[in-house]
Formats: structure tokens, C-alpha cells, sequence
């Protein structure tokens, strides 16, 4: 998982913690996928973000409401080092 595309998906919204969701992914095959909850202060779920990276350099996020409507989603060609 990609930390700085995850803060990218976060940046309009501080308010809330990340809870990691493992029971989407196969997380020992499927490391360039992930699945969050939002939650808010009071335990509240207020959203989803996905998060993906392929093998050829792209990579993005779609971000939910609690009622699944997309509200945000950035695909970014992201440079690998050589």
C-alpha cells in the first residue's frame, strides 16, 4: 500500500481514523490492493476508500460514502525508480 497515495485520498478530510478491512483481499497473494473504513470520533463508519498499484506504475483510489456513492477517486501514473 502506497502511503502517499493514501494521504492523498485523506486530504480533504482529517476528521476521521482509518480502520484497515483484510476480509476483501487475500492480503498474503493481493498486496497491491486495499480496503479502509472511515471511521469518525464517535464510531461512526462515514465512508470507504479502495487503493490499488499495478505492475505498471499506475495506481489510485476510489473514495465512498457509508452509502457507497463515489465521492473522490484519482488514477495516478506514478515513476518507478531504476
Amino acid at each position: 500500500m502506497n502511503p502517499d497515495l493514501l494521504a492523498l485520498a485523506l486530504s480533504n478530510n482529517p476528521s476521521f481514523t482509518l480502520q484497515q478491512d483484510n476480509s476483501e483481499y487475500d492480503t498474503e497473494h493481493e498486496t497491491s490492493k486495499a480496503s479502509f473504513e472511515m471511521v469518525s470520533d464517535d464510531g461512526e463508519v462515514i465512508g470507504y476508500i479502495k487503493t490499488w498499484q499495478d505492475d505498471d506504475s499506475f495506481a489510485g483510489f476510489v473514495q465512498f460514502d457509508p452509502d457507497g456513492r463515489i465521492r473522490d477517486w484519482k488514477i495516478i501514473k506514478a515513476t518507478l525508480p531504476h
